[in-house]
C-alpha cells in the first residue's frame, strides 16, 4: 500500500471541510418550543449544551488534524526529493 503526498494533503483538505460543516450545523434551538416547559425541556437544553460543546470541539480537532495532514504531505514531498538526491537519483 502506498500513500502519496497528494493523498495526505487531500485528506487534510477533507478534514477541514468536515470541520466547516460541523461548525455550520445548527444546534436545534429552534425545536425547543415543541417540548414546552418542564423536565423534557430541561433535558433537551442539557442535550443541546453537550451537542454544541462536543460538535465545536470535534470541529477544532478535525481542523487541526487537517492542517497537520497538509503539512505532512508537503514534508513527505521534501523528504522524498532529498532522499532521491542523496542517493544520486534525479528528484522529480
Amino acid at each position: 500500500m502506498q500513500i502519496g503526498s497528494e493523498v495526505i494533503a487531500a485528506v487534510g483538505v477533507s478534514l477541514g471541510e468536515v470541520a466547516s460543516d460541523l461548525e455550520a450545523t445548527t444546534d436545534g434551538d429552534v425545536d425547543r418550543w415543541s417540548l414546552g416547559g418542564g423536565e423534557a425541556s430541561e433535558a433537551f437544553d442539557h442535550l443541546l449544551s453537550g451537542w454544541r460543546r462536543n460538535r465545536l470541539l470535534l470541529a477544532k480537532v478535525l481542523r487541526d488534524l487537517g492542517e497537520k495532514a497538509q503539512v505532512a504531505g508537503t514534508a513527505y514531498v521534501h523528504t522524498e526529493t532529498a532522499a532521491e538526491r542523496a542517493f544520486g537519483g534525479v528528484a522529480g
